[in-house]
């Protein structure tokens, strides 16, 4: 019985001793681990540099990325919403020049290409027949000369004179004086090459000296017009670079030139009317479609780096790898800006590796830092 008592008492103790040990290997353990990690987030140094120190694995949980900081040229970029019109200079309206009726049209269809020279309608008018047979007259006199003392050269070069302001071409006088005989249906052709805009009568109307009939635009330059703040108009000088990019043709782009500022503005209003020209060789363009016109101004050779460095707060920073694990937060000024990129006009150097992500994680646990001032809270994963 006896025996039995010291060998309870001896496993007793064999068991207290295994619970002792365990207990101080996982305390030594967790000494070990919060002192890789105190080591690891390093607190700002004696000079006041706010300094953050990472391991391998906490720069792969930060997803921290580097890049450099480079001197290049750079400008900046504005962009305007603008809309494709027609160049009012040149639009061509053709009128009808004497009263008659429209028998026939030749053109009909907006959006129809039209030549130079090509027939667009003809006519039935009384009054040209009236002036075409005053030609004719003419020429008969000439032929059968009488003792009135009048030179049938001028009268003939004057009846000419008149149909041909009329309209008709040289070619269609020629006809009538071959002939001898007074159209009763003229053709009329069209003076310029372009695209109908516009068609307000249709066949069989009585039209009168005046009445507008054919619009017809040439598009191989057209309008971008687009509206802009006053205090915008300034970037329209210096030579600056405009380009233009369309919705319905991405990826092209087309250089573009300011021709009308609009002198005056509306009561009341901070918005001025711009319109800038683009060739249109190929007629791709087309009035309505919706244009991005890109200004690029204030180019220069400088300092920058990528926008997504940048840490807003009470102060603008951005945090620079000094060493391995080592980063420094820097108090930076910025000059102009892009899309992408950046002035620096102080606060860094080039060659420095600035983080162009993970830049708010590492602002975050710096203000954690500062906040709590717990040693045990410095060693906390991000």
């Amino acid at each position: 019985m006896k025996r039995n008592n010291i060998i309870i008492i001896a496993i007793g103790v064999m068991v207290l001793w295994g619970i002792f040990l365990t207990a101080a290997c996982t305390n030594d353990k967790k000494v070990a681990e919060q002192e890789e990690h105190t080591e690891a987030h390093a607190a700002p140094d004696s000079s006041g540099k706010e300094i953050l120190s990472l391991t391998d694995q906490d720069e792969r949980h930060a997803n921290i990325r580097i890049d450099t900081v480079r001197t290049k040229s750079m400008a900046e970029f504005s962009t305007v919403l603008g809309t494709a019109n027609f160049d009012q200079r040149k639009l061509t309206v053709i009128t009808s020049r004497i009263r008659g009726r429209l028998d026939k049209l030749f053109v009909r269809n907006p959006q129809q290409y039209v030549r130079e020279g090509e027939p667009i309608y003809a006519i039935y008018s009384e009054e040209l027949i009236a002036y075409e047979n005053e030609l004719l007259t003419a020429i008969q006199m000439k032929a059968n000369p009488s003792d009135l003392k009048v030179s049938f050269d001028q009268l003939i070069e004057a009846a000419r004179k008149k149909l041909f302001l009329l309209g008709l071409t040289n070619f269609q006088i020629e006809q009538i004086e071959k002939s001898g005989v007074a159209s009763a249906l003229v053709t009329f052709y069209s003076p310029v090459s372009g695209t109908l805009t516009d068609l307000p009568v249709s066949e069989g109307q009585y039209v009168e000296e005046g009445t507008a009939m054919f619009s017809i635009a040439d598009m191989s330059r057209l309008w971008i017009e687009a509206q802009m703040y006053v205090n915008e108009l300034k970037w329209l000088d210096g030579g600056a670079a405009i380009q233009a990019e369309f919705d319905a043709l991405p990826g092209e782009i087309f250089t573009v030139v300011p021709v009308f500022d609009n002198p005056s503005l509306e009561a009341d209003s901070k918005i001025s009317l711009v319109r800038f020209q683009v060739e249109n060789p190929t007629n791709k363009l087309r009035p309505g479609m919706m244009a991005y016109i890109s200004i690029k101004r204030n180019e220069k050779k400088t300092m920058v780096i990528p926008k997504s460095s940048i840490v807003v707060g009470e102060m603008i920073s951005a945090w620079v790898k000094t060493a391995k694990g080592t980063y420094e937060n820097r108090m930076i000024q910025l000059g102009i800006q892009n899309k992408k990129e950046v002035e620096v006009l102080s606060g860094l150097k080039e060659g420095e590796l600035i983080v162009t992500n993970g830049a708010y994680l590492l602002n975050s646990e710096l203000i954690l830092k500062k906040g709590t001032g717990m040693p045990g809270m410095e060693g906390m994963d991000m």
